[in-house]
């Protein structure tokens, strides 16, 4: 039996054990709290200073954020066991570095500069009439992120890096999950609409047209010689894509491939590091999530959302706090149309007055 070690315990390791029970797989987890969510689930639990054991009994390590401690990342990677490698994961660690990885590779990004405290980015950002001001390190999901205009006196915390990004008024957003092997055969999903709300992802559809995704994914993955999964978000402008930001793990966008592909992202991503056949994932239906944020799911609200035809929850068992993902419901139909009004009827349901 093949023993993979997932680094943290939260909703990614969660869905990663359970698609991959049925592979007769033994996983481990290593953490600071043994009641987080895949904790709860795993065959073995490890505190983080354990770190040495959890890797020398696990076959393969993967971590599943990109936030995780450094000491068990290199351990692993000195014993050829960790994918993606530090490499790909160091990238997101500074999100400046992630944007200048991009555009000398040639990969399209949005006019951007990198400024070493706040003075400089707001003088920066006065080189653009409208722009994105985020921390280099630490902003996810929204977080880290400030909207200026020129002219405008924003407040910035503090002095530290910053990337300046000019503001685009993008037609919608989109993403694609892309898989690549030990030996370089690369794999996508069908892309998928992405709504965003303040930055977080509040839901997805599939399929999307391509709009030259598949041809920067690969760039991306053979320049960083990736193994596993990637998700991969972009900006659609006038038909053309433009990267915002990877995730160099399986990711939010790429829950729809549980309920509507032929495989999921978790268990392409665990193939790819076991060295298991792969294939060319197919969509089966017309599918998409919407992400339960910052409130409870209770009973009530479980029976309401799965009362409506072709969804299936995913309770994450998280205390819940604001924009805090505590659960995703996958919704399926036969078209598009049909797909997006099921996700909008959700949507009332779980939040009946705002986000």
């Amino acid at each position: 039996m093949k023993s993979l070690g997932i680094v943290g315990a939260g909703q990614l390791g969660v869905m990663m054990i359970l698609e991959g029970r049925k592979l007769n797989i033994e996983f481990s987890v290593i953490g600071s709290d043994p009641q987080a969510p895949a904790s709860r689930i795993a065959d073995k639990f490890y505190h983080d200073k354990e770190y040495r054991e959890f890797v020398d009994h696990c076959d393969i390590i993967t971590p599943e954020f990109e936030h995780v401690d450094r000491q068990i990342l290199e351990y692993a990677e000195k014993q050829g066991k960790l994918f993606p490698d530090t490499k790909s994961l160091d990238l997101k660690l500074e999100r400046h570095r992630e944007k200048l990885y991009l555009r000398d590779i040639g990969i399209p990004v949005v006019d951007f500069y990198v400024a070493e405290n706040a003075s400089a980015a707001l003088s920066m950002s006065e080189k653009f009439d409208e722009s994105i001001i985020k921390t280099s390190k630490g902003g996810y999901d929204g977080k880290g992120q400030f909207h200026a205009k020129k002219g405008d006196s924003a407040e910035l915390p503090g002095d530290q890096v910053y990337v300046v990004e000019k503001f685009i008024p993008f037609d919608f957003e989109a993403s694609i999950i892309v898989a690549r092997t030990k030996d370089g055969r690369i794999f996508f999903n069908q892309p998928s609409y992405n709504y965003n709300q303040d930055g977080i992802l509040l839901y997805n559809y599939a399929p999307c047209d391509d709009y030259g995704m598949r041809e920067k994914a690969s760039i991306l993955v053979e320049k960083l010689n990736y193994v596993g999964v990637m998700g991969i978000e972009f900006f659609i402008k006038d038909g053309k894509s433009i990267v915002n930001e990877f995730a160099p793990r399986v990711h939010n966008s790429g829950h729809h491939t549980l309920s509507g592909s032929t495989i999921s992202q978790f268990e392409q991503h665990i193939r790819c590091l076991l060295d298991l056949p792969m294939h060319e994932p197919g969509l089966l239906t017309h599918s998409g999530i919407i992400n339960v944020l910052g409130r409870e799911i209770d009973d009530s609200l479980a029976g309401r959302i799965l009362s409506v035809p072709g969804t299936l929850l995913y309770n994450y068992g998280k205390k819940a706090l604001p924009r805090r993902k505590v659960g995703h419901v996958n919704v399926t139909a036969s078209s598009n149309q049909e797909l997006l009004s099921r996700l909008l009827e959700v949507k009332r349901i779980i939040y009946p007055e705002r986000v």
